[in-house]
């Protein structure tokens, strides 16, 4: 079972699994078993960030505040 993008990364790599990524994975978890192949006909996927309401803080404000800036 993948539980996240890093769990993929290494089926991906010895052919035994193809998966979707959003475009920031060609930089961020660049490899040189792996490639990365455009798909032009889909629409783009979206990310977002979500937290509980009940462990909101500074910190996670903040980094909210960043990504907001760079959306």
């Amino acid at each position: 079972m993948v539980r996240n993008a890093g769990g993929i990364l290494t089926p991906a790599g010895t052919w035994e699994a193809v998966s979707l990524f959003p475009a920031h994975m060609t930089r961020c978890r660049s490899r040189p078993d792996i490639a990365y192949v455009p798909v032009r006909d889909i629409d783009a996927l979206r990310c977002a960030l979500v937290w509980r309401a009940g462990n909101e803080n500074g910190r996670i404000r903040g980094v909210a505040e960043i990504g907001a800036l760079a959306a």
